[in-house]
């Protein structure tokens, strides 16, 4: 449980950062940007795995390239899950999926984890 928290906190302070410099996102409030990240986190841990199973072989064949349309495909369905957030489009997910990968690494580098 405590993992969970910790990747949910690193979420939500990611989504905030990504947003302060991409205007491909926003965020009514601080509350959809916690429900943003509550949402990305359940999805990440529970589908993302089954999808990446599934897409195992279109990823193999593009070199892993198609795992970046898996991350997309996941932040914009949490998007899309939470009230007061939005995103500009597909593309965007797929952009912004690996700048919260970029941040959500330096994060966890900051922490020690």
């Amino acid at each position: 449980m405590k993992k969970f928290i910790s990747l949910w906190l690193v979420n939500a302070v990611s989504l905030w950062i990504v947003d302060y410099f991409s205007s491909a996102i926003s965020f009514n409030d601080t509350m959809a940007v916690i429900v943003t990240a509550l949402a990305l986190t359940v999805l990440n841990s529970t589908i993302k795995p089954l999808l990446k199973v599934l897409s195992a072989p279109l990823s193999f064949l593009t070199f892993g390239l198609f795992s970046l349309v898996v991350n997309g495909f996941v932040l914009w369905v949490a998007f899309g899950l939470s009230d007061g957030s939005q995103i500009a489009s597909f593309g965007s997910a797929i952009w912004i999926s690996i700048l919260l990968a970029i941040v959500n690494s330096l994060i966890n580098k900051v922490m020690g984890d």
